[in-house]
Parts: C-alpha cells; sequence; structure tokens
C-alpha cells in the first residue's frame, strides 16, 4: 500500500510508520524537509522544493501529481477539514475524517459536551464582554485554528478579539497531553506526559509548546492510578461523542487533582514517539490497527517503572548557520537542518531527547542536551567528545 503523510512537521510519524515493518511505500510532503526526513522515504518539502512558506495551501500544491493509496496526516491539517477532504481525492483516509475534524475541533461544541456531561473545563467565551462580566478571571485569547501554543495570548480590557479567535479561561497548574488510540467506540490511553510551555532554556517563550517529559506526572497532587482511570474516562466519553479513530491527542491542565481538557487534537501529536521510546509501542501500527476497528491490548499503569522520557524542540535565540546533521542524527537528535542551513531567530532548530529514573533527571538532561546543541550552533565544529 502506498500512503501519503502531509502536515506542517511528518518526521515522527514517518519515522514510526518505516520501523513498523508493515512494507508500505510511504511518501511525505511535510514544510521543512529534515535531513532525517530525507534518509527515511520519498519526500517533498514546501520549503525546500518550492521556496515558499508554510500554507496549507502550499501544502496541497506540493502533494499536487503524487500517487497513493491512502493518506494520513499531522499537525494543522486538523485545522482544515476541507483541505482534508480534497487532498484524499476520494481515497481512504487513515485518521479522522473532515466531518469528525469539523465537529470536535469547535469550541462551542466541544466545551457545550463537557459541560453537558459534567466534565470539568475552562470557561470559554466568543465576546471580549466576558471581561466586564467576570473581572477577576484571568482569559487567554485563542486563534480557532490553533497549534503548538501560536497566537496564544493573555487578554487584557481593551484587546481586540478577531473574528478567527475566541476567549478561554487561565487555569492555573501542570499543562499535560493524553496520547489515546481509538476506534470510533472506545479508547487505550498509551501515555500521559508534561507538557513544556515557553521555556526559556529551549529558546521558547509565552505559550509556546517546546516539549513533553512523559511519565507518572502529577506526583504530589494525585495519584499514578487515580489520574490514569480519569482521563481514560474523559477520552472514552469524548471518543464515544465524536467518533474519533486511530492516534489522538488531549491537551488539559492538571491543577489540585483535577485534569481540565483544553482541547483535542485529532491526529499525531509531538509527544507521541516518546510513547515508543518508553512503552516499545509502535504508533503508526496502532495507528492503522484501530482505523480497521482493533485495539492493543495494553494497560499504562503498570509502566510507571520505566521512568521519565523528554523531548524538547529548540529553538534559536540568535540566526545560526548548522552544521554536521549526520553527526547530530548519529547522537540521536532529530528534525535536524540540513547542511550549511541558516537557522532565523525563533524558528526550530531541531529536537533532542533524554531519559531519566525522576522527572528531575530527565529534565537536566534535556538542559544539557540544548546547552550543547546550542554551543555548536554558534560553531562550524562539531563538540568534542570524552575519551
Amino acid at each position: 500500500m502506498d500512503i501519503l503523510i502531509a502536515g506542517v512537521s511528518v518526521r515522527g510519524f514517518v519515522e514510526s510508520a518505516v520501523r513498523s515493518g508493515l512494507g508500505h511505500r510511504i511518501v511525505a510532503v511535510d514544510h521543512f524537509g529534515d535531513f532525517d526526513l530525507r534518509l527515511l522515504c520519498e519526500h517533498r518539502s514546501i520549503k525546500r522544493d518550492l521556496g515558499l512558506s508554510y500554507d496549507v495551501r502550499h501544502l496541497m500544491t506540493a502533494c499536487h501529481n503524487l500517487t497513493f493509496d491512502t493518506v494520513a496526516y499531522t499537525a494543522n491539517l486538523e485545522n482544515h477539514p476541507s483541505a482534508v477532504e480534497a487532498l484524499r481525492r476520494g481515497k481512504p483516509v487513515l485518521g479522522n475524517s473532515a466531518s469528525v475534524l469539523s465537529s470536535v475541533r469547535n469550541p462551542a461544541r466541544f466545551f457545550n459536551f463537557l459541560a453537558r456531561s459534567g466534565i470539568p473545563a475552562p470557561e470559554i467565551a466568543f465576546s471580549s464582554k466576558v471581561l466586564e462580566l467576570e473581572p477577576d478571571t484571568t482569559w487567554l485569547r485563542k486563534p480557532l485554528r490553533s497549534g503548538g501554543g501560536h497566537g496564544i495570548a493573555v487578554h487584557a480590557p481593551g484587546d481586540r478579539l478577531e473574528r478567527d479567535s475566541y476567549l478561554q479561561e487561565h487555569l492555573n497548574g501542570m499543562p499535560c497531553g493524553a496520547v489515546f488510540v481509538a476506534d470510533g467506540r472506545d479508547a487505550r490511553l498509551l501515555g500521559v506526559s508534561e507538557q513544556l510551555i515557553g521555556q526559556k532554556e529551549f529558546g521558547a517563550g509565552g505559550f509556546r509548546y517546546c516539549g513533553s517529559i512523559l511519565g507518572p506526572v502529577g506526583a504530589g497532587q494525585v495519584a499514578w492510578g487515580d489520574l490514569i482511570g480519569r482521563v481514560e474516562q474523559i477520552v472514552g466519553a469524548i471518543v464515544r461523542e465524536f467518533h474519533l479513530v486511530g492516534v489522538n491527542g488531549m491537551d488539559f491542565i492538571l491543577t489540585s487533582g483535577t485534569a481540565y481538557p483544553l482541547e483535542i487534537n485529532p491526529r499525531y501529536t509531538a509527544s507521541m514517539e516518546l510513547v515508543e521510546r518508553a512503552y516499545g509501542i509502535n504508533i503508526f501500527d496502532a495507528h492503522l490497527a484501530a482505523c480497521q476497528g482493533r485495539l492493543p491490548a495494553f494497560g499504562l499503569v503498570p509502566q510507571s517503572s520505566a521512568g521519565f522520557f523528554g523531548k524538547a524542540i529548540l529553538f534559536a535565540t540568535d540566526s545560526v548557520v548548522f552544521h554536521h546533521p549526520q553527526w547530530w542524527f548519529d547522537r540521536g537528535a532529530r528534525d535536524l537542518p540540513c547542511e550549511g542551513e541558516r537557522i532565523g531567530v525563533g524558528r526550530p532548530i531541531c529536537t533532542v531527547f533524554s531519559r531519566g529514573s525522576s522527572r528531575g533527571e530527565c529534565y537536566d538532561g534535556l538542559i544539557e542536551a540544548a546547552a550543547a546543541m546550542y554551543r555548536a550552533a554558534r560553531e562550524k565544529d562539531p563538540p568534542r567528545e570524552d575519551g
């Protein structure tokens, strides 16, 4: 079977598909065209091959004339159901349909369902008048077509609320993500992670997503088994209401032991490769099987002894020219630029990984890996290795 995988960045999903060993021919189309994606399969890059910035219309152009039997997608396309429908050209979609995307990505419908189901969630509003009615509440302005924290900001009195944005109550707590696989009726929870948001150590700021730490999160707030049980209940209810299939993610805030859903990411998410590294699950295999109505026999609670697995997306703090992608690839970095590529301030450089027996050990490993990459980015030669 020939499978097209398309989205703003597809390396992780493609790597999983290739590693699954199912023997499918993979064709990849994304914006970056990373060095390591080029090692995996036939590919097209909006940036490298078309010389264009990312836009869903440019993604569609890059997919033109490609031959495939079915299509899977990653980030950003969940915000463009009509593009998903056009992209498939009447062929099957491995994932949620355009109609499912239109429903679950509609904040009004999603939060109305949570309220009807008695699931705790932040308030939302579509008018700035709510600031006058609830002056003691902090509100976030979020684009309707959001992703990765882009465009999210605190909404202050006097700020304009555009028609393509809405307001969400800001809750203090730990930002988290749940990874699950579904068959339209039932779900299996595959992982829960702490999300790293706006960390300056990784060149990020504001509400920008810059990584995850997978493991038994919430220590001191709630018992691991209790948290897993509650998240499973929430995910199961959402799957039955919106008929989600394949792998999906749910962003939530954990505060005082309670999980507050923020949104569903109805496609492959960034933390899924940590699930693969930690628990030995092939995400693409699980995705394909779930789309065919088969869910894995997997329990998350016993996995707490596996430790903590982290990733950090590094953003350029200065304009740099990247060198030695193969050297970094051999040492575990991913999403790498090509040799001699210039990375502008605020643009992603690459992804680094770490693991540890504790959350602190894992996080320190990410900090160390990030520091090494930033030092090397300012130099032409790769770092020296002791011994």
